[in-house]
């Protein structure tokens, strides 16, 4: 039984990796779906066989480097957003 789960999370959580290429949003605001590829990453590593938890451990390792990478990248576009603000309102003030 607890093969199947571990299984089941590790097919969920490449259907949400694969989905999450087709994301629409800004950068910065992705870390949530990353956060619950986390998830289905972490049930194959508690329950899971040996060859599971290897997949699961690779798959937490990878939704980690996705979560800091949109947060790092979420940063850099608010502070270029903010720059371009700044520009606009020096160069259109009455």
């Amino acid at each position: 039984m607890s093969t199947r789960i571990a299984k089941f999370s590790l097919i969920v959580f490449v259907m949400l990796f694969v989905l999450s290429g087709f994301l629409l949003s800004v950068s910065g605001d992705y870390w949530p779906w990353y956060s619950v590829m986390a998830i289905f990453a972490v049930v194959p590593i508690l329950v899971g066989p040996k060859r599971y938890r290897i997949f699961g451990i690779v798959a937490l390792l990878v939704s980690v480097y996705l979560i800091l990478g949109d947060i790092e990248s979420g940063k850099l576009h608010r502070q270029r957003t903010q720059q371009i603000r700044d520009r606009w309102s020096v160069t259109n003030k009455p």
